[in-house]
């Protein structure tokens, strides 16, 4: 009986201990869980040649959670469990470090990075360098899915041979999108906008606020965002106002036919002086002339360039040029033409009248 009695306390004993061993083992790595990520950062920022402060980095974050996990992960070891439950443990574990390592990898994986500035940048092309470090990205999130497939026990071959078939059916429905991802891969690589530039599409016009993958995000003039297929910029004009040097201007300026030839040569010669005046307008792009002579009006066309590419500040210059030609319109004296229309109404008993008269 004394022995019995022994046995039991020495077990009693052993799990106390081992409890309290598991949880000072979670206790030490939850306490100095910032320490031990502190020194694998420096040791992989001395490797990379990274300059980021390691409290400022993504990776710190990541690898704090992760020794809480890795001190769980011990304590539960601590505890008499069966070999089945302690292998579901291990698999669970080592498909836990798979997804903490991958996202310390791609923490590293920036436009900012040293090594894609050395071998893969594209130096004043920030969309272009997101671009390479979302395919890398991507390509170590398929290795490790790949490989947490292989943990889990499945067999591969099947699901390739799976893949073989139904790859097929994905293809046919995702056609729009593969297309839209390769535009994508053309407009970073091509540039035929940046972000912040102004641009034309098709009937859409605005500034470029985000390049994707699959779509670009423009902000219309009204501030409403558009988002436009790459695959429909693509197979687009696209008009890019931010490349152009000087922006066109013309308008057609319309006076009545009471209006005399020497008052339409003067007034020619007034607008061609204070077009030439305006410091916005490039004078040796100027042409103001008698274009045409409708039913109606006299048309003074007027063509030039203004050296202001931005689309609000043209719009101001706009709005100053004319004001000036209105305000000199008035100022002569002359009136503006519009079109009209006279309509003659058959009055029947008139026609009555006359047709009992001659009868």
């Amino acid at each position: 009986m004394r022995e019995l009695l022994r046995q039991v306390n020495v077990r009693d004993l052993i799990k106390i201990f081992n409890i309290q061993i598991a949880i000072a083992i979670l206790l030490i790595f939850v306490i100095f869980r910032g320490l031990f990520s502190k020194i694998i950062l420096k040791i992989l920022f001395k490797i990379t040649k990274h300059n980021k402060k390691v409290k400022e980095s993504r990776a710190y974050k990541i690898l704090n959670h992760f020794f809480i996990f890795l001190g769980l992960y011990c304590a539960i070891r601590m505890f008499d469990i069966s070999l089945q439950t302690l292998a579901h443990v291990n698999t669970i574990f080592e498909i836990i470090c798979i997804i903490f390592a991958t996202n310390v990898i791609n923490s590293f994986i920036t436009k900012d990075a040293k090594w894609l500035k050395r071998y893969a940048n594209h130096k004043k092309n920030d969309a272009v360098n997101n671009f390479i470090c979302k395919i890398i990205r991507g390509i170590v999130w398929v290795v490790s899915i790949y490989i947490i497939i292989k943990e889990l026990g499945y067999d591969l071959t099947g699901l390739v041979a799976g893949f073989g078939v139904g790859g097929v059916i994905l293809s046919l429905a995702a056609q729009d999108t593969v297309k839209s991802l390769l535009s994508g891969a053309v407009i970073l690589t091509d540039k035929p906008f940046d972000i912040g530039d102004y641009i034309e599409v098709g009937n859409y016009k605005g500034t470029v606020i985000d390049i994707t993958f699959r779509s670009t995000r423009i902000k219309a003039p009204d501030n409403s965002i558009i988002t436009i297929p790459n695959a429909t910029i693509t197979s687009e004009y696209v008009v890019n106002w931010n490349k152009l040097k000087s922006r066109r201007f013309e308008f057609v300026l319309n006076l009545s036919m009471d209006t005399s030839s020497e008052k339409i040569k003067n007034i020619v010669e007034k607008i061609k002086l204070i077009l030439r005046n305006n410091p916005n307008v490039l004078p040796e792009t100027l042409q103001v002339s008698l274009d045409a002579i409708s039913s109606y009006s006299s048309d003074i066309k007027i063509f030039l360039y203004v050296n202001e590419t931005d689309y609000i500040k043209f719009l101001g210059i706009k709005e100053k040029i004319y004001c000036d030609i209105l305000e000199l319109v008035e100022r002569e004296n002359i009136d503006l033409a519009y079109p009209t229309q006279t309509i003659y109404v058959k009055n029947k008993e008139v026609e009555s009248k006359t047709e009992e008269e001659n009868s």
